[in-house]
């Protein structure tokens, strides 16, 4: 009987070793790093826009290492450099004088938008080297032949599961009214009016992103499977748009839905991104749209007080940097009051709730820049509002500068380990793997943009980060068993005797 052997497959070449690593990129790691720290005093000495500038080329720049250090690295990075990018240019219109009514500050030139760019080279340059360290082991016995086949079996099943769930969600909105055409705000929906049902598929979407792109680019799937997929994603990225979803969350989501397909086509990433153009062009076109309505009051304002209300939400993705690096100027710091208010939450039943109540996360900003009346109204959300981007502003107000590159290279480091976890997950398309990754990488995420350090610390997160990697060993220990012994079979048989033949 002849026996085939699928061997655990890998999806990039094998990572390059730490020594090439180290000959290849640190004289261009040095380069860069030297060049940040003339442009950021630069603009500290002579504060004037063109530092803004600048500073964007030397972020371009730095996305080209990373992805020349680990292109699957980047692409698992995606989500974050989509925020970094979009905090970069909500500096820059700060600088160039936007107004910021939740700090009730107005910008000016300085050295913001430089002294992020220095201090998220440290994030991502600290991710890159140990992505690409690690990737290797990561993907170890990552398939077996019945796990392709457990997989294979699953993706109608998954993707029924995913149409259903976005129909019903459809019939809830059309029965109570979608936010979006209803003119309701996004956050008193969730609060009070949205159910339970619609509410999960909100907080689910990058996990339904994930499960929908890892079965619509899996190798060998029929053409009908991989149509629905991409239609299904389609159908739930308008769903989003109807229950008032933004722009930068539509975005993050379909890139979290293509991060399989550019994973498989590692090596021939350009004329992918080109055919990816179009979907990318109506997503931004549809993003656009429903960004301008929503900020229009839902068609009530005119075009000019709808852009200037556009310009100050942009205003705000940088607003907390731009305050922290003008009053908290300190090369070292420790605030014993907000470290023991971070630690104090842990444990608690419901962390995110304490932290609003005890104004740590970004919460720590409204109580200190808001005006009184927009605080008032923060406080009466019960937290589902808040201020977004606060983690280096956070570093920075509570350790100083050396503390904030300290932080920043740590969260390099378990971001890495947890993309790490997702480029696994993605690589064996188990739906359950990639249920497990999805949820542990939005608690890192949630980590590094909000300053909720109980997302990766409290024990009750700690354990499920546990039970997870605890699985995955399991799952290993399996595959790697039955590659093993697919091998020695098939070993074995080529040194056995043909039939007729005599020793």
């Amino acid at each position: 009987m002849a026996i085939t052997v699928r061997p655990s497959i890998r999806l990039l070449p094998p990572p390059a070793s730490p020594g090439e690593h180290s000959s290849l990129h640190v004289g261009e790691i040095a380069l860069l790093t030297a060049a940040l720290a003339i442009n950021w005093y630069a603009a500290h000495a002579l504060p004037s826009t063109i530092f803004c500038w600048s500073s964007l080329v030397l972020f371009g720049w730095l996305l080209l290492l990373v992805g020349r250090m680990s292109a699957a690295g980047l692409i698992l990075l995606l989500p974050l450099v989509i925020t970094r990018g979009a905090t970069l240019l909500s500096l820059m219109c700060i600088e160039f004088g936007a107004y910021m009514p939740e700090v009730n500050r107005v910008g000016e030139a300085g050295d913001a938008s430089a002294s992020f760019v220095a201090v998220s080279a440290i994030f991502f340059l600290v991710y890159a080297a140990v992505f690409r360290m690690f990737e290797g082991p990561f993907l170890a016995f990552v398939r077996s032949p019945l796990l392709d086949d457990l997989v294979a079996l699953l993706a109608w099943p998954v993707l029924l599961v995913c149409m259903a769930w976005g129909a019903v969600a459809f019939v809830h909105g059309a029965q109570d009214g979608f936010p979006l055409l209803q003119g309701v705000d996004r956050f008193l929906y969730r609060r009070e009016l949205g159910s339970p049902f619609v509410l999960m598929l909100l907080d689910q979407k990058f996990l339904i992103a994930a499960i929908l792109g890892s079965i619509t680019f899996a190798p060998r799937q029929t053409p009908m499977l991989k149509a629905f997929g991409t239609t299904t994603l389609i159908g739930l990225t308008c769903l989003y748009f109807l229950f008032g979803d933004k722009f930068f969350t539509i975005l993050t989501e379909v890139t979290v839905f293509i991060m399989p397909l550019l994973l498989r086509r590692i090596g021939r990433l350009r004329p992918t991104i080109l055919r990816l153009l179009p979907l990318a062009a109506a997503v931004l076109c549809g993003s656009t749209a429903a960004t301008l309505y929503i900020y229009s009051g839902y068609g009530r304002l005119p075009i000019d007080r709808t852009i200037a209300s556009v310009g100050e939400r942009i205003a705000g993705q940088g607003e907390l940097w731009f305050v922290a690096s003008r009053d908290s100027r300190r090369a070292t710091a420790w605030d014993e009051r907000l470290v023991q208010r971070n630690l104090a939450i842990l444990d608690d039943n419901n962390p995110a709730h304490s932290a609003f109540v005890s104004g740590v996360d970004t919460f720590y900003f409204i109580e200190r820049y808001a005006p009184s009346r927009l605080a008032d109204s923060f406080r009466r959300s019960g937290g589902w509002v808040q201020f977004t981007m606060g983690t280096e502003a956070m570093a920075l107000v509570m350790f100083g500068y050396v503390g904030l590159a300290v932080t920043m290279a740590l969260a390099g480091v378990l971001i890495a380990l947890l993309s790490l976890y997702l480029r696994r997950a993605f690589a064996s398309g188990f739906h359950i793997s990639l249920y497990f990754a999805v949820w542990a990488y939005l608690q890192g995420y949630l980590f590094v943009q909000q300053a909720a350090f109980w997302s990766i610390a409290a024990p009750g997160q700690i354990k499920r980060l546990l039970l997870f990697a605890t699985f995955e060993l399991v799952l290993l220990a399996l595959n790697r068993g039955q590659i093993l012994s697919l091998q020695n079979r098939a070993r074995a048989a080529r040194l056995r005797p043909s039939p007729g033949r005599t020793s």
